[in-house]
């Protein structure tokens, strides 16, 4: 077999390897039906769709609300802390929902410091709950609003910075107010923007497992966890995964229809200018609107762990450090070979640019948008699968599943798409004149790659490394499921404290995970800074 044959079969293998643990979810659709499963049908499963149903309606109508408003401030008007407050509304990225609501949660205990002052010194009777329980689905939606708001607010910023001013030019010559304008004119206009960045919102409340579990939401994800470690039934957790991949792609195929054969933009060159072309007359108002998200989705979090951290930092020992050390071990393994693969893959579609290879090299970066622990039980029966076949070649005990090496294989599963469009990108900003010049020069292929293109994509290349490194320490319900006997991570050892009600003690790796978070968010506002103004 020729060179550019062996190239193509190992990219088509590659990529049929990432790939197998989804089409292997997709198996549960033919799984007979036992009576694990038909308890979980009539019982839990209405429960399930509803609890899911209810939570993305709540999370979508507010994260709408909290976000595309704060983006139209920021974008349209001069106030005391605009220029602040444009890049800071993005920071409740940095942290996990379900860190957030760990801190909510004891920060709103009975015991807490806050509700003890309260009683002690002011006289209030704060009851169990000061406000409403918050341990329930109305907490939830707002923990996950406050967290998830920036996907919305940063796209719809983008395309407020960047639409034309004529539209709304007409708008206000016909006599409509600012807020006419806004909401007659402007907000059908980002359309497409807002609803794709709601979409993104929604495939993480349905990513996760943290925040649903500990505040006592049954959602698709509990059930899954649920129908695995409590009923140990695999069949039952691959059917329920099934149901979760079709809510995703129910997403994705929603938010592709309302987007196709329509425009929503004005090919003009005179683009919205400065924030100032409304006379603002109402900036502290405006302020306390953008301020208001800020604080809660992550002063408040922020400064509750870094008290806690305070309170127990003289019982932090080595088993934090050993926490670290795995977190950090483990996240740099993924990041290196997941790096590498989207290296491959890219320039394979690159240099040989049949339509195949790019359909399955694009379908292999699907897993970012398939929830975590749907990706673990699709791994976890692959393994299973593959341990059977060594044991029949005479080896023993089980080598693949519960091992490092398969929870990184899953980790390239779910993550390949950050890595993947990060190397795309660069790759398109290479000239493919400069491949065929060092082909003319009698280079091979894997020369041109680590001469040519390798030294050009330095620059993509750690971007995607640093995005995977802190994908893998944010990641939960994958890893939960998959990590080999006694290896934790910061974010299980968080995740345990705090279902121990020790949330103090999960305090410290909840700290590690945010200033890791803080990092890429700051890099994300630049690069859409950057963007906006050309």
């Amino acid at each position: 077999m020729h060179g550019s044959g062996r190239w193509t079969l190992t990219a088509f293998f590659i990529s049929l390897l990432i790939i197998t643990p989804l089409v292997v979810v997709f198996s549960g659709l033919f799984t007979p039906a036992d009576e694990i499963w038909r308890h979980i049908v009539s019982n839990l499963l209405p429960n399930y769709i509803w609890n899911t149903f209810l939570l993305m309606l709540g999370v979508g109508v507010l994260s709408f609300f909290i976000g595309v408003n704060a983006a139209w401030l920021v974008s349209m008007y001069r106030f005391p802390g605009r220029r602040f407050f444009e890049w800071a509304l993005i920071l409740p990225l940095a942290i996990p929902a379900y860190i957030t609501g760990f801190a909510y949660a004891g920060m709103l205990d009975y015991t807490s410091p806050l509700y003890t002052l309260l009683r002690k010194h002011f006289g209030i009777d704060t009851g169990q709950f000061l406000f409403f329980d918050l341990l329930g689905l109305p907490g939830a939606i707002l923990i996950f609003s406050i967290s998830l708001y920036p996907y919305v607010y940063l796209i719809a910023r983008t395309y407020f910075q960047t639409q034309s001013a004529h539209m709304l030019e007409v708008g206000a010559s016909l006599g409509l107010s600012a807020f006419q304008v806004y909401r007659k004119i402007a907000i059908p206009l980002a359309r497409p923007a807002i609803v794709a960045g709601i979409s993104l919102i929604l495939m993480e409340v349905l990513n996760d497992y943290g925040l649903v579990k500990y505040f006592g939401v049954d959602t698709f994800t509990t059930g899954i966890f649920s129908a695995w470690f409590a009923f140990g039934n695999m069949g039952a957790a691959l059917q329920l995964s099934v149901y979760l991949m079709v809510f995703v792609l129910g997403l994705l195929l929603l938010e592709r229809y309302q987007r196709k054969n329509r425009r929503f933009t004005v090919a003009s060159s005179n683009k919205i200018p400065v924030p100032g072309r409304y006379a603002a007359s109402y900036g502290w108002l405006f302020f306390a609107l953008c301020a208001l998200p800020f604080v809660l989705g992550f002063l408040v979090p922020v400064f509750a762990f870094v008290y806690w951290s305070f309170s127990i930092y003289d019982v932090i020992g080595t088993d934090f450090f050993a926490l670290l050390t795995n977190s950090f071990y483990l996240a740099l393994i993924t990041a290196v070979v997941v790096v590498v693969l989207a290296v491959f893959l890219a320039f394979s579609v690159r240099t040989f640019p049949s339509n195949m290879l790019r359909l399955i090299t694009r379908t292999a970066t699907l897993g970012y948008a398939i929830p975590g622990a749907v990706v673990a039980i699709g791994l976890l029966v692959t393994s299973l699968w593959i341990d059977t076949q060594l044991r029949k070649t005479g080896l023993t005990g089980i080598l693949f599943t519960g091992s490092l090496l398969a929870l990184v294989y899953a980790y390239v599963v779910r993550f390949m798409a950050v890595a993947f469009n990060s190397i795309e990108s660069g790759n398109a900003r290479i000239s493919i004149h400069l491949d065929q010049a060092a082909r003319s020069l009698g280079a091979t292929k894997w020369k041109t790659l680590m001469r040519i293109n390798l030294p050009l994509l330095r620059g993509p290349m750690v971007a995607a490394a640093l995005l995977v490194f802190i994908d893998v320490l944010k990641e939960l319900p994958l890893t939960l499921i998959l990590r080999p006997f006694n290896m934790d991570t910061l974010a299980i050892r968080a995740f345990e404290y705090a279902t121990d009600e020790r949330i103090a003690e999960a305090s410290p790796a909840a700290l590690v995970i945010i200033l890791a978070g803080i990092l890429p968010v700051f890099l994300l506002n630049r690069l859409l800074s950057k963007s906006s103004k050309k």
